[in-house]
């Protein structure tokens, strides 16, 4: 009779740490997706910067750009979510300083990235702080 009482308390204990396991690797996969979306936002703009930097872009060619990776909005696309869920209204383009004395600078900056939680307990939608990327501009438009 004992046996068959510790076979039963067996099977509960493997099922809680199987299942403290299991939560336990979603969260690190979950935490890794998200962190991995914060670095392709990061990295789009800092591609875009250098180039609004190289060829002195408006602010809507840069937020198309950042958006839908071209300096035009597609017209299927008007309005419509781009790269990673983006909206063009989400992304700000700043030319900060003076040539003249020498601090000329360029700033790209995307707020509201959202993100999802899977994990159960956490599962909601996380809003990224603001990305702000910001780079020297010795002349803007040098390939012009």
């Amino acid at each position: 009779m004992r046996r068959a009482q510790e076979r039963g308390q067996t099977l509960v204990e493997s099922a809680l740490v199987l299942m403290s396991l299991l939560v336990m690797i979603l969260f690190v996969l979950d935490m890794g997706r998200v962190m991995l979306l914060g670095q392709y936002v990061t990295e789009r703009a800092r591609i875009t910067a250098r180039s609004a930097t190289v060829n002195n872009w408006t602010q809507s060619q840069v937020q198309n750009f950042l958006v839908y990776g071209q300096t035009q909005a597609p017209d299927e696309n008007a309005g419509k979510p781009g790269f990673m869920g983006l909206l063009p209204s989400q992304v700000s383009y700043t030319v900060l300083g003076t040539q003249r004395n020498g601090d000329l600078r360029v700033q790209v900056k995307v707020t509201g990235i959202q993100a999802v939680m899977f994990v159960p307990g956490l599962s909601s939608r996380y809003t990224f702080p603001a990305v702000t990327v910001e780079l020297p501009a010795q002349s803007l438009g040098a390939t012009n």
